[in-house]
């Protein structure tokens, strides 16, 4: 085949002389032809221009971030603000042990835990707040903290009666030194109404140097002493007086007494404070009451322990009832004790001695039980009140009740006794106290818990 030459031409686009074809810009389908020189032959090609494609469109811009709803910001988390020891206060013998606990409070007033270290200033504590006493009597203080937030406790070391050593459990009749001018041999202990601001610094010196113990009763004395005094009508009705109450605590707040009490209480003279019996009477008002239904409530109560404890913080203070008679489910957050009454018509000694260590242990409180010995026994159910029968010895104060047998208050005594942090017997009577076999059954009761451990009444 022999190369021939040819021009070249085309309907869209262009060519040069060599055949080389470069496509325009507009679509379309067009003919590129090459011709002889002679002009005698042809020939034609399609060529198709496509359009180009479409470019995409540009990408939308985001949106600034500013115009986003604003995100609320999360609520503030609470702050321990507080940190709380308890108790406030408390009286040990030397070597005896004390359960100590702690929470926290937040900035919103809510009750957390917290983990607290602790240090003492005499004596020695663990990780968890348990305190052992040491060896030498005096004042000394827990100290409780977390971070830079921190709480005290005081704590009074005891050593009784300037011993030396601790005494064991102390046992006595009520009303000793107002019925018999001061208190009987085996009894190391009374407690007495007829407390005033006058007298209440002899009396605690007085048992000092007689070597006895002795549980105050401040504001008052027994209920029937202390219900007159304080009840007032208000709004229609005969009811307890605060006022006139707190009128009488004032009266004991001096420095001279509070030094007094302090000292007693240092050294095991001073037991606690009695601050009110039976709490639990209501009724109309007829001089023995202290008003209708819920005139007295246990957090009552606890706010009157609270009165004192604020003017005489190391002194333990409670009321004395039945831990069954009044608001059994409730608790007692202030108060140190309860002074436990038994007598036979409450049931099995044993069953009762061991709700009234529940509710204590319950409730962190300490419990002091006692006998009511004048109108406690078997009571006489045979239709004639003699109260000649077994665990009767004698009329009590009214039918059908009697006095306990003398294997009553020994086998009593004991078993409650050794549950407590002492054993009183309510009350006293000369004729009665002093029956030979009574006596024998005293020196019994008095020789087993002098040989137990001394127990603080307080919590």
């Amino acid at each position: 085949m022999a190369p021939i030459g040819v021009n070249w031409g085309a309907t869209g686009g262009s060519i040069d002389g060599g055949g080389t074809y470069v496509a325009g810009d507009t679509a379309g389908t067009y003919q590129v032809t090459a011709t002889n020189t002679s002009g005698t032959l042809a020939d034609t090609v399609r060529v198709t221009i496509s359009a180009p494609p479409t470019p995409p469109p540009p990408p939308t811009p985001a949106p600034p971030v500013d115009t986003a709803p604003p995100t609320p910001a999360p609520p503030a988390e609470p702050v321990l603000a507080n940190v709380t020891i308890k108790p406030a206060s408390v009286t040990l013998a030397p070597g005896s042990k004390k359960q100590f606990a702690t929470y926290g409070v937040t900035t919103t007033g809510d009750s957390v835990a917290v983990t607290v270290a602790f240090k003492v200033t005499g004596g020695t504590v663990n990780s968890t707040g348990l305190f052992t006493a040491g060896a030498t009597a005096g004042t000394f203080r827990i100290i409780a903290s977390a971070g830079t937030l921190a709480d005290t406790s005081a704590i009074t070391v005891t050593t009784p009666l300037g011993s030396g050593t601790p005494m064991g459990l102390p046992f006595g009749s009520a009303a000793q030194l107002g019925k018999a001018g001061g208190i009987l041999s085996p009894f190391t202990m009374t407690a007495d109404g007829g407390y005033t601001a006058g007298n209440i610094i002899s009396r605690i010196n007085t048992a000092r140097a007689g070597g006895y113990k002795v549980m105050i009763e401040m504001p008052s004395g027994g209920h029937s002493n202390e219900t007159s005094p304080l009840l007032s009508v208000i709004d229609g009705v005969l009811q307890f007086d605060e006022g006139k109450w707190r009128a009488i605590v004032d009266q004991f707040d001096t420095p001279e007494i509070r030094q007094a009490i302090a000292d007693g209480v240092r050294d095991g003279v001073v037991i606690g404070d009695v601050m009110m019996d039976e709490p639990q009477v209501i009724g109309s008002g007829d001089g023995n009451t202290w008003g209708p239904p819920g005139t007295m409530t246990k957090l009552r109560v606890d706010s009157l322990c609270k009165y004192i404890k604020d003017r005489f913080p190391t002194l333990p203070v409670g009321p004395y009832h039945q831990h069954n008679t009044f608001e059994p489910g409730m608790s007692y957050k202030i108060c140190d004790f309860i002074v436990d009454g038994y007598n036979h018509k409450r049931g099995d000694v044993n069953q009762f001695r061991d709700a009234g260590v529940a509710l204590a242990r319950r409730d962190g409180h300490a419990v002091m039980f006692s006998m009511n010995i004048l109108n406690g026994g078997v009571q006489d159910t045979d239709g004639v009140w003699d109260c000649t029968g077994p665990g009767q010895a004698g009329k009590g104060n009214h039918a059908p009740n009697c006095r306990m047998s003398a294997d009553s208050m020994r086998a009593w005594g004991k078993t409650l006794g050794l549950a407590g942090c002492g054993m009183y017997m309510w009350t006293y009577n000369d004729e009665f106290v002093k029956r030979a076999e009574n006596m024998d059954a005293f020196r019994d009761v008095a020789s087993t818990l002098s040989a137990q451990p001394y127990k603080s009444c307080s919590r």
